[in-house]
């Protein structure tokens, strides 16, 4: 299935307020060192949009650099 890449910003912020409440105000908004993601919800937002994307995250690849923005999560998917 192919998503925008808009569309793909939406569903993952859309998937980080499903895990955290917390509105995201930028793609490039700081995620881990703001707090918005722990390494619990990281590891929930992987396997979340592994599902939603059908895309496989490997272990590897959740790393803080790949999950530290939006814009960062979204690159992340489209090299899937």
């Amino acid at each position: 299935m192919q998503f925008s890449e808009e569309k793909i910003t939406q569903i993952i912020s859309e998937k980080i307020f499903e895990l955290t409440y917390k509105k995201i105000s930028s793609a490039d908004e700081e995620l881990i060192d703001s707090g918005i993601l722990s390494s619990i919800t990281i590891a929930e937002l992987a396997v979340a949009l592994e599902k939603e994307f059908l895309a496989p995250i490997s272990f590897m690849e959740v790393t803080k650099e790949n999950f530290k923005s939006v814009n960062a999560i979204k690159k992340l998917i489209l090299k899937q």
